[in-house]
Order: structure tokens, then C-alpha cells, then sequence
């Protein structure tokens, strides 16, 4: 098996797209190359902060079908979602349903919600599993690399170069719990231009006991051309649409219905090579998210309920990287974001509510000596709801030697607050006539601080063939926006309380003893405060005290191929002390067979999820469980 860390693939053209895969001896001779951090390439022993990068092979060997199942191999990572429709991920701590607290970006292109409270779940749906180069996961607060947003961790999908997809490739999926996947990809081109569609759609009944029927059809296309010796431009564009089961059989306000969205999205990167160190790079993405969610209260079909609306947001950036000397390297930028949404259900009103965010960032790197390397970076947002804020970082790493990393240093990040957190208003209405409010926002929310002081090392012991990296931290946030009837008037305002402190420790482990044995293990510990009284009460967004990954992946003999991933996560709550969930054990296996049908490769491949059969999951008092789940993949590539 190839490793599960990958050579960056820094410079984006075809001259680079050789061999994106890092072989066995890469793994422990070379680091690996990463950009999430500071937006400067670095070796991941001399990144300000720690990171978890997944390659294309182990997507596949995991048996995952979507991004959330991969992140099960992240350190503090927790896979959730509040129904099987909406996979959602949180780092160390359930602070809501929709991811708002975590940075996904997609080919450098952010996939929030801009319509509905900052929503990343629907957008990580936005990505077809086998277009993934790598996943690079940044562990920890990164506001002052990316601004809002980055409060937990950066997830950082990177497809794949269309150079690298030339050909075509069918694959097709079928399993209980109303599996059906199928996708097909084709593409072209040489090391100049190259091109790639992919489209495909994913079907599955979700979780036992709850109503999430889950349909998602998308297509996504990639083109990289290269005009020049100096120039690399790349531009995606995609399309999806997800028909997905909500509600519960006895929800006045929340009755059966199936909430229809629609997802688009075009982006462009440009950048030309100014010298051996410096780099311009433009980058303009546009997206658009629509709902449609309208459904009539239960045993009162003259109360409409309407959730639905449209968001837009549009993005432009420019970077810069700077050689400065021998021992100085620098990044810095500008950019601009405008946001709007309009929704008569979310906003009582049909015209377009928005605001606008001009953005300055930058990253300084010294090395004042062979051994002692700082990382020092500034993120200032000016937004025109919430005004100016700002997100310092300060990081020293110390290369005791070429095989062991220490790190230190501390990190300001900030989220302010969603347009819906700001100015929305849900009214109900019967007949026409008012009949009250559900939510309304006073505009009172001030943006959320989290401050994240950690020690770290990274060790790699060659003759071992082991690598080991460890995260120690130390978080506080100030205050966090939520939603409630603070003034008991009947409906909702967002309004900021107090917040939560989390220390703890995670490790990561990648041991491989054979070449054909790679052995992954995970563990992390967390011990928790909430300062407002009313979650502390209710064990309100608690989180496990341990979790603990293992994952093996083994090359039997006769090509045959072995998978086996397990995770154990201590009792949590992902809403409150009603629905405590107890400790949880998940096992996945997978056993595949590669092929050849003629000059064309094969694999055919079985998934067990859940070897244990079905566990209560997210909401136990509703009944929802994650059942055992098997399906059958065979794949084609011609």
C-alpha cells in the first residue's frame, strides 16, 4: 500500500504530475510537503501546527464513501451528523449540527452555507471521493492563515490534476440499507491542457429509525492548462443536487417532508513563477446554494413551514509569496468576499440581506538558525456587519535534529457571526395571517474568540519505519454565539454566552513493520469546562473524554488487499444529557481484488460498516442508530 502521507503537489502543472504518490521509501526518507498551515510549503516537521494528510489510495482502501468517514482517521476528529442525509464532523467538541466552527475548503474554494448558519455539511457532499488527490487536515485554530471560519481546524480537499485522469473510469456500488452508487469519469489531454468530468450519484436509507433517505446526483469538471513556462491556470465548476429525508412522525413544527437543495459552484486559480522563490497567484470562486424546504405542521395543514432560500457568495484574492534572503520567507495577501441570501422563510423579507468583508493576511517565516525556525502570521478582517477583527499567530519550531520537531506557540482565531445569526427572521403565518415568530435576530452577536496554546513534536524513528506526532493544547473561548429564548418572549435570538475551555492531548502513529503492513493508531484526550451554567446543567455539547483509532492495511498475497479500521469513542452527548450516548465501538473492514480485463484495470471490493451491527447514534431518544451496512464495489478504468 502506498502511504497515507503524500509528496505536495505544490506546483499544480503537469510538469509536476509525474508521481503524486509518495512510494514506501518516501514515506520515511523524505517529509511530505504541506500548504494548509501558513500557505507556504513547508515539511511537515517545520509546519506551525500539527497535520493529518490522507492520500487518494488510503480514501479508497478505507472503504469510506464520503468525506466525514474519511476524517474518522484524524486525530480528535468526530463523525457525526443529525441525520444520515447530513454527515457532519466536529474537532474535539459537538459545538453544533452543521460544521460551522470548521473550515472546509475545496480546491482552495471555501463550502459554507451563506444562506443558512454557515453550514459545511452539505458542502463536503460537494466532492466525489475518487477526484481526491489528498486531504490535508490542519489540527487546531488557523484564522490567522484563513480568516473566519478556521475557529477548530482547516479540512483541505485536493483533487486530483486532470493530467493525472486521462482516460475513463466507471465504478459501481450496491449494498443493504438501500446502497446504489455509481459514477463515471472521463478525461484528456496532455502535459498543456488537460480536461475532466466526473458525475455520478449516491443513494442510501441513512440511519435505522429515522426518516433520511438520502438521493445526491452531481458533476464536477476540472480543465489545467499551461500557456507558458511560467503560468499555470486551473479552473473547476460543479453542480449537485441532494433530495434527502427530515423530520420525525410525531414533530408538530418538524413532520416527515423531504428537503430538496441544490449546490453550484464555478472557481478559478492563476499563478505565475516569478523566480525561484516568489509566486503570484489570483484567485477568483463563486457558489450558490439553494433550499427548498416547505412543508405543512403536523394536524394543521393551514401552517406552512418554510425553511428554504437562496445564498450567493462571490470571492477574490490575491497572494503573493516572497523569497526575503537565505533564511526569510514570506506570504501575503489581500481579498475580498461579498455574501448575500434571500429568503422571505429566513428573513422575512424578499429582498437580498448581505455584507461584505475586505480581508488582509500574511505569514513570516525565519530561520534564525539551522535548528530554530519562527512562524509568525496576521489575519485582519474588516466586515460590515460586525466591523474589524483580527487573528495573530506566533509559532517557534526546534529542530533538536533532522528526525525529531518541537513545537510551541499560540494562536488568536475568531468567527463572527452568519448572516442568519445576524439579521435572520423566521415568522409563521396561518392563512395568511400572523401567528408568531420562531426566530429573531437582533444583530446583538459579537464575533466568537478562541485563543489555542499547544506544544507539539513530530519524530520520525527510520529504522523503526515509524513516524509519531503529538498535539498538546490548551483552548479557551471567550464566548459563543447560540441561538435561544434568552428574554422568554417566545422565539429565538442569537446572542453571545459564555464559552468553553478544552485541554487535552491526541497523538497520531503510522508504523509499518513490513512493506506490505501499515498500521495507523490514534488516540486523543479531552477534559472540557462550559462557563455557561445552562450547558454545564444539561451536559450540553459534551464531549468524549477518549477516543482511540486503529487502522491496518495489509497486502495479501495473490494481490489480494485487507483493510480493517476500528474506533472506540467514550460516552458523549452531540445535544444534551437526553440523548447521552454510551461508549461506542465501530468496526469497518474492506477486501478487494485487483484485475485486468485486458489492458484495462479492475478492483472489485467488499465493505462491511459497522461490523458490531447496529449502536444508538446522535439522537438515541428519537431511536436513530447506525446499523451494519455491506456493499459490493467493482470498478473499471479504460
Amino acid at each position: 500500500m502506498a502511504t497515507g502521507l503524500v509528496l505536495a503537489h505544490v506546483a499544480q502543472g503537469p510538469a509536476a504530475a509525474a508521481e503524486r504518490i509518495a512510494s514506501e521509501e518516501d514515506y520515511f526518507a523524505n517529509l511530505p510537503v504541506v500548504l494548509t498551515a501558513s500557505r507556504l510549503e513547508q515539511p511537515l516537521n517545520e509546519a506551525p501546527g500539527s497535520l493529518t494528510v490522507i492520500d487518494r489510495q488510503t480514501i479508497r482502501l478505507s472503504g469510506a464513501r464520503t468525506v466525514v468517514e474519511v476524517l474518522r482517521l484524524v486525530p480528535g476528529y468526530l463523525s457525526g451528523g443529525r441525520n444520515g442525509a447530513n454527515p457532519g464532523a466536529a474537532y474535539h467538541i459537538p459545538m453544533d449540527d452543521y460544521g460551522t466552527r470548521n473550515l472546509v475548503l475545496i480546491d482552495g474554494r471555501s463550502v459554507y452555507s451563506s444562506a443558512y448558519l454557515g453550514d459545511t455539511s452539505r458542502g463536503m457532499l460537494d466532492v466525489m471521493l475518487e477526484d481526491i488527490e489528498r486531504i490535508e487536515v490542519l489540527r487546531g485554530a488557523n484564522s490567522a492563515a484563513y480568516g473566519a471560519n478556521a475557529m477548530f481546524g482547516v479540512i483541505n480537499i485536493i483533487t486530483r490534476h486532470s493530467a493525472d485522469t486521462v482516460g475513463a473510469e466507471v465504478s459501481l456500488t450496491s449494498g443493504n440499507d438501500g446502497v446504489r452508487d455509481k459514477r463515471l469519469r472521463i478525461g484528456g489531454g496532455d502535459e498543456n491542457f488537460s480536461w475532466r468530468l466526473s458525475g455520478g450519484e449516491q443513494r442510501d436509507t441513512g440511519y435505522l429509525n429515522a426518516y433520511d433517505d438520502k438521493h445526491l446526483s452531481q458533476v464536477h469538471g476540472r480543465i489545467d492548462f499551461k500557456p507558458n513556462a511560467l503560468d499555470d491556470v486551473m479552473v473547476t465548476a460543479g453542480l449537485s443536487y441532494l433530495s434527502a429525508g427530515e423530520g420525525f412522525l410525531t414533530d408538530t413544527y418538524n413532520p416527515l417532508h423531504t428537503i430538496d437543495t441544490r449546490d453550484s459552484y464555478l472557481n478559478a486559480v492563476w499563478r505565475r513563477q516569478l523566480s525561484a522563490t516568489d509566486e503570484l497567484q489570483v484567485s477568483a470562486d463563486y457558489m450558490e446554494d439553494w433550499k427548498h424546504d416547505n412543508v405543512a405542521a403536523l394536524n394543521n395543514p393551514d401552517l406552512w413551514l418554510d425553511y428554504g432560500g437562496v445564498g450567493q457568495r462571490s470571492n477574490l484574492e490575491v497572494q503573493r509569496k516572497l523569497g526575503l534572503g537565505a533564511d526569510v520567507r514570506a506570504v501575503v495577501g489581500v481579498g475580498y468576499k461579498y455574501e448575500r441570501a434571500q429568503s422571505q422563510a429566513l428573513y422575512a423579507t424578499m429582498n437580498w440581506v448581505s455584507f461584505h468583508e475586505e480581508r488582509l493576511f500574511g505569514t513570516v517565516e525565519w530561520r534564525a538558525t539551522p535548528e530554530w525556525l519562527f512562524n509568525a502570521g496576521l489575519f485582519v478582517g474588516q466586515q460590515s456587519v460586525v466591523g474589524t477583527y483580527t487573528a495573530p499567530r506566533l509559532m517557534v519550531n526546534w529542530l533538536a535534529t533532522p528526525e525529531h520537531t518541537f513545537r510551541a506557540g499560540v494562536t488568536d482565531s475568531v468567527r463572527p457571526p452568519t448572516l442568519f445569526e445576524s439579521k435572520g427572521d423566521i415568522q409563521r403565518y396561518v392563512n395568511g395571517v400572523f401567528d408568531g415568530r420562531e426566530v429573531l435576530a437582533s444583530g446583538d452577536a459579537r464575533p466568537e474568540k478562541l485563543r489555542s496554546q499547544e506544544l507539539g513534536y513530530f519524530g520520525r524513528f527510520l529504522d523503526a519505519r515509524l513516524t509519531l506526532d503529538v498535539r498538546a493544547f490548551n483552548e479557551r473561548m471567550d464566548t459563543a454565539i447560540w441561538g435561544r429564548d434568552y428574554t422568554r418572549v417566545g422565539y429565538d435570538d442569537y446572542r453571545n454566552v459564555p464559552g468553553v475551555d478544552l485541554r487535552g492531548v491526541e497523538y497520531q502513529l503510522r508504523w509499518k513493520p513490513m512493506s506490505t503492513t501499515e498500521i495507523w493508531l490514534n488516540q486523543n484526550s479531552t477534559r472540557y469546562k462550559w462557563h455557561y451554567s445552562v450547558f454545564a446543567k444539561r451536559l450540553e455539547r459534551q464531549p468524549p473524554e477518549h477516543v482511540t483509532t486503529v487502522a491496518l492495511f495489509q497486502q495479501l498475497p495473490c494481490q489480494w488487499q485487507f483493510s480493517a479500521i476500528y474506533q472506540m469513542t467514550g460516552s458523549m452527548t452531540w445535544r444534551d444529557q437526553r440523548d447521552l450516548l454510551p461508549v461506542q465501538h465501530r468496526t469497518d473492514v474492506r477486501l478487494a481484488y485487483p484485475f485486468r480485463l485486458g489492458a484495462s484495470r479492475a478492483e472489485a471490493a467488499f465493505t462491511v460498516q459497522s461490523v458490531e451491527g447496529a449502536r444508538p447514534f446522535f439522537l438515541p431518544r428519537k431511536g436513530f442508530e447506525e446499523g451494519r451496512r455491506s456493499f459490493l464495489t467493482l470498478r473499471l478504468e479504460i
